[in-house]
């Protein structure tokens, strides 16, 4: 993103060329922010396997559709940790608060995105990579924390460059764009951290 930010600014474009997305964590910016990442690949990844992944960015739209089951099923598992997870906050009766239950929901579809991203790339590696799309979400999950850390630091490094780039405090519209934007951001760098684990461990 920081590299070529006129290529995401493109993708963004090709997801949603109507412009009819208002949020930074829409579903068609979560697949353009793959797409990038998917590209990215091609100069980080070990030579040998370079070749099995070219092509990758421009073929996760039709992989995303025919894994739209999975998507599906994950979201749904998510739905269910969602209520359990406000049930311990709030309470049987509690009120839930709106922006958690928001992050909360984000948090999910940015999961079951990024669980399709790593079956394309198994897929792409070949047999001798089964069980890489696991074995990143176990690493994944693992540092969690680590996460939540970098999206905060994203957060706050937009928001000092906005607010001098202005000349004013952020605004309330402006924090959570930004906030949905880190998470986006986040969550994609997570799982090229989490696949460039378990490569090298296979």
């Amino acid at each position: 993103m920081q590299a070529n930010p006129a290529r995401l600014r493109e993708l963004l474009r090709e997801e949603d060329p109507d412009d009819a997305e208002q949020s930074p964590a829409a579903d068609s910016a979560v697949r353009a922010h793959l797409r990038f990442a998917a590209e990215g690949l091609m100069a980080g990844i070990d030579p040998e396997l370079a070749g099995r992944v070219d092509g990758m960015g421009d073929d996760l739209d039709q992989w995303f559709a025919g894994d739209a089951e999975v998507f599906e099923q994950q979201v749904e598992l998510g739905r269910g940790a969602i209520a359990l997870e406000e049930h311990l906050l709030y309470g049987a009766d509690g009120e839930t608060e709106p922006d958690i239950h928001a992050a909360l929901q984000r948090r999910v579809r940015l999961g079951a995105w990024n669980r399709l991203f790593l079956r394309c790339l198994e897929s792409r590696l070949g047999p001798e990579y089964d069980g890489l799309t696991e074995q990143a979400l176990q690493w994944a999950k693992e540092h969690e924390r680590d996460l939540a850390t970098q999206i905060l630091q994203m957060h706050q490094r937009h928001i000092v460059a906005l607010e001098k780039a202005t000349g004013h405090p952020a605004t309330a519209e402006e924090r959570d764009q930004s906030s949905q934007l880190a998470a986006v951001a986040g969550h994609v760098r997570h799982a090229i951290e989490a696949t460039a684990h378990a490569l090298n461990t296979m």
